[in-house]
């Protein structure tokens, strides 16, 4: 499942059951590429955020506000998933 943010669609958040991890998973990526991922293998109360920062020569650089949202969305979803 693949949701955008409405006022800022490079902005993806999807949601899907990774491998790594024991329960599902949401992953936000911003023009493409994976910034962030949200899991809850220690549980709903406690979900764990991973940025991904592998970056060699370049810096990241996202509209503040709308990764905020981006995130809450992702929350969102997989908490909404029972």
């Amino acid at each position: 499942m693949i949701m955008k943010l409405e006022r800022n669609p490079d902005f993806e958040i999807l949601r899907s059951s990774d491998v790594r991890y024991e329960h599902l998973t949401t992953e936000v990526q911003y023009k493409g590429e994976p910034v962030a991922q949200i899991n809850q293998d220690k549980g709903k109360e406690n979900l764990e955020l991973e940025i991904f920062a592998d970056l060699k020569d370049a810096v990241l650089r996202v509209p503040l506000d709308d990764f905020l949202e981006s995130l809450r969305l992702a929350r969102n979803s997989l908490l909404s998933n029972d």
